[in-house]
């Protein structure tokens, strides 16, 4: 199986908890008709679901923490080569495009849009890469 990502482990945690709500409605309609030894189990087992809802949620978190930081890197060598590329300009057109693109990035950072971001990494990264 592939690795899930931390939308998917995220959307998993949910369904967890999902049962465990169903559960809990199942405990209270059949309340009186369950032993003491059945209330047990199934609360037991409840909490189990549920303490696996809560670790499942806080791996979603640190999937996106590193999701964020390979995101991190990678801007980190966009935004050096857009420097380089700005100490080698010698035509204004060149720097207008690099800074429009750069404020297209920017954008799509504060807007939280990973689809943006992406793009716009690409975008950038192509216009200041270094010619071969």
């Amino acid at each position: 199986m592939a690795a899930l990502t931390a939308e998917q482990v995220k959307e998993l945690s949910k369904h967890f908890f999902s049962i465990v709500t169903s559960i809990n409605k199942f405990r209270e309609a059949h309340w009186d008709d369950m032993s003491k030894s059945q209330h047990q189990k199934l609360s037991k087992l409840q909490r189990s679901i549920y303490n696996y809802s809560d670790d499942l949620l806080a791996l979603a978190s640190v999937l996106k923490l590193k999701e964020v930081e390979r995101e991190l890197m990678e801007m980190n060598k966009v935004t050096d080569q857009v420097n380089e590329a700005l100490q080698r300009a010698q035509d204004i057109e060149s720097v207008i495009s690099i800074a429009a693109k750069v404020v297209m990035l920017g954008g799509a950072v504060v807007s939280q849009s990973p689809l943006a971001i992406v793009a716009s990494l690409a975008d950038l990264s192509q216009t200041v890469a270094p010619s071969a």
